[in-house]
């Protein structure tokens, strides 16, 4: 007995750290479950369903371009890496010949081109002065003879005077003289019918009558007897003394202009038709097929962009169609996006799309898909389709970067959600094992939207701050 006191006296400090070991064994053993349980309070939360897509960046607008003849190669107007606009010329061939040709088709062309314009110029000024002549005797025929007829005979005043010259349709006024407060001096002049105005009577000069050119004065500065009168003015006056004279003028005015436009458009349809008869037609033609010719010789720029390779040097010969200058437009830039056979029915044309690129992380940009190829794309055997996501241009962003398109297909926000692995199928039940006390009881849940982070929609089943707990996820 004495020596087990002994020997253990001297190995104390080997007992106590076993013991440590012993209970703590125990805890992770029986206290924690054997660590096999995760516990997760159900909250309410955002779903969001998306695809991942990875992808480059391009330019829509690229081409090579070439001759449509074959010829020796005169200039080359450009330089690599240099910025040319849409329509400039890049490179040319030889055309010295054709230059020769135009300049002598031109200078026939202005030749007998010259009394055809002339022709031409007379015909709109006579256009021109004889509208300017019906027009005027129009205005005299709406402006002459104009008086104000009273509303009533029993008026203590004479009617007041019109002048001015008219430039609006014919009809009729109504014309009213009022006071907006029988206590203010000022009278107003209203008219009706063939203008709606209101404005206040000058007593000292002529008021206008309307907008359209016309003055109504008052034979005397006492404006008194007017108050609350009605007059009426009829444009044109047929009764008026000079209305049958200005009526004749008027519609010889209109006759000597068609006469006058009639002569000067037959000597100018006949030198037209002259032109068509003769060697006229025959030059524009001539000069129509030159400068096709020239532009078969020559390349311009389709689209605003950077010239990224040239092929030939002057002197060189070069074949129809074979490339001599690629250009690559950076205005217009767009992200290739590569989509599996599965996700590719599930985005259309005009959703957004979050942008990454590698070169610059901590940048989001957004595009918009235009088009999906309907053929498929094999890369390394495995089927994909190409996405075409339109970008605003940014001087940032360069073509062949590499980026990450995310395309959200559907967002559920402030719904219960649970990670997804704390359901589990059983008899086609969805079950989760929900945590009541220190024991767990089976319950049979709804779901809904599963999102792309592993979280599931909760429908029914489930009520916010509820525990359940699973297996650990992997």
């Amino acid at each position: 007995m004495n020596k087990t006191l002994l020997i253990v006296k001297k190995y104390k400090i080997y007992f106590i750290i076993g013991l440590v070991v012993i209970l703590g064994a125990g805890y992770f053993i029986f206290g924690r479950g054997n660590g096999n349980t995760e516990a997760f309070t159900v909250v309410k939360t955002d779903v969001e369903q998306s695809v991942e897509l990875s992808g480059k960046v391009q330019t829509s607008d690229r081409a090579d371009l070439g001759f449509a003849s074959s010829g020796r190669v005169a200039r080359i107007l450009v330089k690599n890496n240099q910025v040319v606009q849409r329509g400039a010329v890049l490179a040319q061939l030889e055309i010295g010949d054709l230059l020769a040709d135009l300049r002598i088709r031109q200078a026939d062309l202005r030749t007998e081109g010259v009394d055809l314009e002339a022709a031409k110029e007379e015909l709109n000024r006579i256009i021109k002065q004889e509208d300017a002549k019906v027009e005027s005797a129009y205005s005299k025929l709406l402006s002459s003879d104009l008086v104000l007829v009273p509303d009533s005979n029993s008026y203590p005043a004479n009617a007041p005077s019109i002048s001015g010259l008219y430039d609006g349709k014919e009809g009729q006024y109504k014309v009213s003289i009022d006071k907006k407060n029988i206590t203010l001096p000022d009278f107003t002049l209203k008219t009706f019918g063939l203008e709606t105005t209101s404005r206040i009577i000058n007593e000292e000069s002529p008021t206008a009558l309307g907008s359209k050119g016309l003055y109504i004065s008052f034979s005397s500065n006492d404006i008194d007897p007017y108050l609350d009168t009605i007059w009426y003015l009829h444009i044109p006056n047929k009764s008026g003394p000079s209305y049958v004279a200005n009526y004749n003028a008027y519609n010889e005015a209109k006759k000597n202009r068609d006469l006058a436009v009639q002569n000067a458009e037959f000597k100018y349809k006949k030198l037209v038709t002259e032109g068509d008869n003769g060697n006229n037609t025959v030059a524009q033609a001539e000069i129509q097929k030159i400068n096709a010719e020239i532009r078969k010789n020559t390349i311009y720029a389709p689209f605003t962009g950077k010239v990224t390779n040239i092929e030939r040097e002057v002197g060189e010969n070069a074949s129809i169609g074979e490339r001599v200058i690629s250009i690559l437009g950076e205005n217009k830039l767009e992200v290739v996006l590569q989509v599996s056979e599965l996700d590719v029915s599930r985005l259309t044309p005009g959703a957004n799309v979050k942008l990454t690129l590698d070169a610059l992380p901590a940048e989001e940009f957004i595009g918009t898909i235009e088009t999906i190829n309907s053929r498929d794309t094999e890369i390394e055997g495995v089927p994909v389709y190409e996405a075409f996501v339109a970008v605003n241009a940014d001087a940032r962003i360069k073509t062949g970067m590499t980026a990450t398109g995310t395309v959200i297909l559907m967002t559920k926000t402030g719904v219960l959600a649970i990670p997804n692995y704390f359901v589990k199928k059983v008899d086609q039940k969805n079950i989760v094992e929900v945590l009541s006390g220190k024991s767990t009881a089976d319950r049979e849940v709804t779901l809904g939207l599963v999102g792309s982070d592993s979280m599931v929609e909760i429908i029914s089943g489930l009520t916010e701050g509820d525990k359940i707990v699973a297996a650990p996820k992997q």
